[in-house]
C-alpha cells in the first residue's frame, strides 16, 4: 500500500508575539536585547511578507532566496546557518549611522530602513526621543532623498497608581494616556506621512505607535490606543512602506534589474497562511506557486 508523506515542519518564524515576549520579559535593558528582539522580528516580516531577498535585509534572517522562473516568483529556503544578527552602517549627509533594521538592494543601494525604540518608564523623557528620531531621519535622507524611512516605538502601559506619576503612561484605569502620551502621539503624526522625494527630510515615510502590557509574565499589545483611526497605528505601518518602496523603485529598467517584491515557494517546510493573529496585527507571508521547473540558482 501507498504511504503517505509525513508533514513539513512549519516554517521557522520569529513572529511579533516572540519579540513581545523577550520586550517584556528583559530584567536589564542595558545590553539592549530586548529591542534586538523587536529588530529581529521585523526582518523576518520584511522578507517573508514584504518579498525582499533575505540578502538584502540586515539583521539578516535565516533563509535563503533562489531564482524561480521570473523576477518576481522566487524560492526560499529555511537554512540557520544564513542567520546573521549584526546591523549595518550607512553614510548619512553629517554622520555614520547604525540601522536597526536596514534593506540595501543590489545596484540601487540604501532602499528601507526601520529605527524601533521601546521606552518603559521615564515618559518625561519622550521628547528626547522625538529629537533623536527627528535628527537620525534628517540625516539618511540628506545622503538618500529615496530611502524609505519608517519609525517604530513601543511603550510600555504603565497605569497610575502602580507607578508615579513621572512613570505612568496611562491613567489608574489603564485606558486613557496621561498627557505626556498623547503630545508624543501628535507629534509623532506631524512627523509621519513624507510621500515624494522633495518632501521635508525630517518626516518619515512611516510610523508606527505600539502600546505593550506586562501582565502574569506575558507580554500583550493593549488594542485601545492609538485609536485604530490614527495615522500612526500600526496596522498602516508596513503597508505603507511597501507602497512607497513600490513607487520609487520597484520599476523595470533597460538591463532587466528589476527591484520587484518577491513572491515565494518555500521549499521543506510549510508556510503558515497567518501570523501574529493573537497580537491583533495579523499578516501574510507573500507565497504563491512556481512551477518546478524553476532554477535553483542560490543567490548570496
Amino acid at each position: 500500500m501507498p504511504t503517505s508523506k509525513p508533514p513539513l515542519p512549519p516554517l521557522p518564524i520569529y513572529a511579533l508575539h516572540d519579540a513581545l515576549q523577550t520586550l517584556g520579559g528583559a530584567a536589564s535593558t542595558q545590553d539592549q536585547q530586548h529591542i534586538k528582539a523587536i529588530h529581529r522580528h521585523l526582518s523576518h516580516r520584511l522578507v517573508l511578507e514584504g518579498g525582499l531577498p533575505s540578502h538584502w535585509v540586515a539583521p539578516r534572517p535565516p533563509y535563503v532566496t533562489k531564482k524561480g522562473p521570473n523576477n518576481t516568483h522566487h524560492r526560499l529556503q529555511y537554512s540557520a546557518a544564513a542567520e546573521d544578527l549584526a546591523e549595518r552602517k550607512i553614510y548619512g549627509g553629517i554622520k555614520i549611522k547604525d540601522l536597526d533594521v536596514s534593506v540595501i538592494a543590489d545596484y540601487v543601494g540604501p532602499v528601507i530602513g526601520i529605527s524601533a525604540k521601546s521606552t518603559g518608564n521615564a515618559f518625561r523623557n519622550l521628547t528626547n526621543r522625538m529629537e533623536e528620531a527627528l535628527g537620525e531621519c534628517s540625516n539618511v535622507h540628506m545622503m538618500y532623498p529615496g530611502f524609505v524611512f519608517g519609525f517604530l516605538h513601543l511603550i510600555k502601559q504603565c497605569p497610575l497608581g502602580e507607578y508615579d506619576k513621572p512613570n505612568a503612561s496611562f491613567d489608574a484605569t489603564g485606558r486613557l494616556p496621561m498627557s505626556c502620551l498623547t503630545r508624543y502621539h501628535d507629534v509623532l503624526v506631524s512627523l509621519s506621512g513624507r510621500t515624494s522625494t522633495i518632501d521635508p527630510a525630517m518626516r518619515y515615510e512611516a510610523v508606527g505607535l505600539i502600546v505593550y502590557q506586562c501582565r502574569n509574565g506575558v507580554t500583550t499589545i493593549c488594542p485601545d490606543y492609538p485609536p485604530p483611526h490614527s495615522p500612526v497605528h500600526y496596522s498602516s505601518f508596513f503597508n505603507r512602506l511597501y507602497n512607497i518602496y513600490d513607487i520609487r523603485f520597484a520599476y523595470p529598467d533597460s538591463d532587466g534589474k528589476t527591484n520587484y517584491r518577491k513572491f515565494w515557494s518555500v521549499k521543506g517546510h510549510e508556510a503558515p497562511e497567518e501570523v501574529d493573529g493573537q497580537t491583533g496585527f495579523p499578516w501574510a507571508p507573500r507565497i504563491e506557486g512556481i512551477p518546478e521547473e524553476a532554477t535553483e540558482e542560490g543567490l548570496a
